[in-house]
């Protein structure tokens, strides 16, 4: 879903800036000239405004042409999920997917941790 943001990344200790252009529950498609290592996974913290916390989430980078990358969510802690659900819940006029997908992910991170 297309949404108006920026990501901080970090990977193997540098830190990168990127544009967010499109956000789900399994990840995003960020837009960086920052040079990205898809074989390392990154850092991520999606900044929305200074009013809504930000979302962290451990990601690896599975898609890669030119500036743009699409990463897929690997690890997220409850309180950064819950944001991202609220926030595609106003995006979206569909709440009950994206309660159903919010709670796949959810139990996909908790199966990982264990």
């Amino acid at each position: 879903m297309p949404v108006t943001a920026k990501a901080l990344i970090e990977q193997d200790g540098e830190k990168y800036i990127a544009k967010v252009a499109d956000i789900s529950l399994n990840g995003a498609h960020l837009q960086t000239a920052s040079s990205l290592k898809k074989e390392n996974p990154i850092k991520l913290q999606l900044i929305f405004d200074e009013l809504t916390p930000p979302i962290h989430m451990m990601a690896k980078i599975v898609y890669h042409n030119g500036e743009d990358y699409g990463v897929e969510c690997q690890e997220i802690d409850i309180d950064s999920m819950l944001q991202l659900r609220s926030i595609l819940t106003l995006y979206n006029n569909d709440p009950e997917t994206i309660h159903q997908e919010s709670q796949a992910l959810w139990e996909r991170n908790t199966q990982d941790s264990e």
